[in-house]
């Protein structure tokens, strides 16, 4: 998750800064790269691999380089947000 980045076109080669959202219920799966600024709407998928360079609506589901609409994710989604998560 990138929230900063050089301007290439810059004189100096300026910083650039910007947050990432990520929202509720997003799942940003393996070697997902997110540029400054974005926002991932709740319930987004970006998929393994995705560079991820504009916002992505709620329950959508991108993936490529750079990350273009795949398909929709299910709104009806069960299980329950927690503090802790327990990895295996």
């Amino acid at each position: 998750i990138w929230t900063a980045e050089h301007d290439v076109n810059s004189p100096d080669f300026v910083v650039k800064k910007a947050p990432v959202i990520l929202q509720d219920y997003a799942w940003c799966s393996a070697r997902v790269i997110i540029l400054p600024g974005v926002t991932i709407g709740e319930g987004a998928v970006a998929a393994a691999g995705a560079v991820v360079t504009k916002d992505v609506e709620p329950y959508t589901i991108v993936g490529g380089i750079p990350a273009k609409t795949i398909g929709t994710r299910s709104r009806q989604l069960r299980y329950q947000l927690t503090k802790h998560h327990h990895i295996i």
